[in-house]
């Protein structure tokens, strides 16, 4: 009857002290997260963008920009510190149209693939050259007039 009891006290038991094993053992949940200094940009101006993954030490970090028209800016896999964190900097081309710019940073972790989007904008000046040209275009009458004064 002892040896009866102690298997029965052992059945009850040891379920639970699994359960907490199972759960000293568990891993955190990978995930990836990254930050734009700021959300607005001008053509030619640079983005610093950081980042951090977790679920594995020293990962590799894929990092994708697209402009609004899905034109890649730029590819580039950069490796993750002993903690996860990442930076990458990348210019807006001078050339840059007014839109949305989407960049993506994904890695495997552990078997799983984890990606996140951050959208950040680029804004071209309506009418970049409008101050000059105005000045342009009174200026030059200006001094056609002074000139033409003196000379006749």
């Amino acid at each position: 009857m002892r040896k009866k009891n102690q298997y029965l006290f052992l059945s009850l038991i040891v379920p639970f002290l699994l359960a907490g094993v199972s759960h000293s053992f568990a891993q955190e949940e990978p995930a990836i997260t990254i930050t734009a200094d700021k959300g607005s940009y001008l053509p030619g101006e640079t983005v610093q963008l950081s980042g951090v993954l977790t679920g594995q030490q020293y990962p590799l970090v894929a990092i994708q920009v697209k402009d609004s028209d899905n034109n890649l800016i730029l590819i580039r896999t950069i490796q993750a510190d002993q903690n996860g964190n990442f930076a990458i900097q990348f210019k807006i081309p001078p050339t840059a149209t007014s839109g949305k710019f989407t960049i993506s940073a994904s890695s495997r972790v552990n078997g799983f693939v984890v990606t996140q989007n951050q959208v950040i904008t680029a804004k071209v000046p309506e009418f970049p050259f409008s101050g000059v040209v105005l000045a342009i275009a009174v200026v030059i009458p200006i001094i056609f007039y002074r000139v033409r004064t003196r000379f006749f």
